[in-house]
């Protein structure tokens, strides 16, 4: 009911601004980045028929997003079934009719168009207006589809980089975070699953009250509230995870205050710490993640150690110090 109600009033918003426009048409344009002309023009049709498709099916307020045979050739099947999962958890449209940015040329043939501008239906306010990563093949077809990282966050990860082969380590690194992101949203328990170490660490906080009249002589200084830590195997995680899934009609992560750490030794292990802001349809948290991610199989990187704490207790932030990262684990 909320997706439906939000789609109506989005379609009505989007109807009423100007009667004689064609409000529903978007037009990709691909400015830069890609030298191969056939290539960018595939490109553009792709990523405008989608985008257009999308304000399309709002404004008729439809459930699904319906394509005729040749719309439905620009996806791969990979990046059908994402738009199909992103769909199922939020209807999306983009707010603007003109969308001008870069094409990036990633290693093994992928594509990126970055900074696409929508609107998550489903989000609150302050969360609804998102930006939308297109990733396509060598023939222009969408592949995948991710929810972006802030701009300036993208930037901080790869304007780090000290050589050519960190650059594209940092682009990989970035690639995986915004997947990670983009499957909670999607609820593909599938993803996740495959992206954890079958023996990985798996830890998380939470914030518990004291009973003051249970402490002894020895602990009446302590506060009012402490984080407790709780172990998991990965099949606990999955398996509560995918609770989670079936009881939320809608989950939508976003990663803020992003921090990449190389280990000393290790030049295939990263550490990787955000801000998460967990909004789904029955919970909403926010806290502080923190990823080990091992880049020794390049094309298939695994999450080794994932922690994740709340970010205040006792009425105040949790001390930077307190946050984990990659110099607190052994290797």
């Amino acid at each position: 009911m909320k997706i439906l109600k939000s789609i109506l009033t989005a379609a009505f918003a989007i109807c009423t601004v100007s009667a004689s426009a064609q409000l529903d048409v978007v037009r990709l344009t691909v400015e830069d980045g890609i030298s191969d002309e056939n290539l960018k023009a595939n490109i553009e049709k792709s990523a405008s028929t989608l985008l257009s498709s999308l304000n399309s099916t709002v404004i008729a307020g439809k459930s699904k997003i319906k394509m005729d045979k040749e719309a439905e050739l620009l996806f791969t099947k990979d990046g059908r079934k994402c738009l199909d999962e992103l769909w199922a958890s939020s209807a999306m449209m983009c707010p603007v009719s003109q969308v001008i940015e870069k094409g990036i040329m990633l290693q093994g043939g992928t594509v990126q168009v970055r900074n696409i501008p929508v609107t998550i239906l489903a989000a609150d306010d302050d969360n609804c207006e998102q930006e939308l990563v297109m990733c396509f093949n060598e023939q222009g077809q969408i592949d995948n589809l991710m929810i972006a990282l802030e701009e300036h966050r993208y930037l901080d990860v790869i304007n780090a980089q000290i050589s050519v082969k960190d650059f594209h380590r940092r682009q990989a690194i970035v690639d995986f975070v915004e997947n990670f992101r983009t499957a909670y949203n999607r609820k593909d328990i599938e993803y996740i699953n495959n992206v954890f170490s079958d023996n990985a660490l798996i830890i998380t906080g939470k914030v518990v009250k004291i009973d003051k009249k249970k402490q002894d002589l020895t602990s009446q200084s302590l506060s009012g509230e402490q984080i407790q830590y709780q172990k998991s195997t990965k099949e606990e995680y999955i398996n509560n995870l995918k609770r989670c899934f079936k009881n939320n009609s809608y989950i939508n992560l976003i990663f803020d205050e992003l921090e990449v750490m190389r280990h000393p030794k290790r030049d295939d292990i990263f550490g990787v710490t955000l801000k998460q802001h967990w909004n789904s349809s029955n919970y909403s948290d926010v806290g502080y993640l923190f990823l080990m991610i091992n880049f020794e199989d390049e094309m298939n990187p695994a999450i080794q150690v994932r922690t994740w704490q709340p970010d205040k207790y006792n009425g105040k932030p949790l001390p930077r110090e307190e946050v984990f990262s990659l110099d607190m684990f052994s290797i």
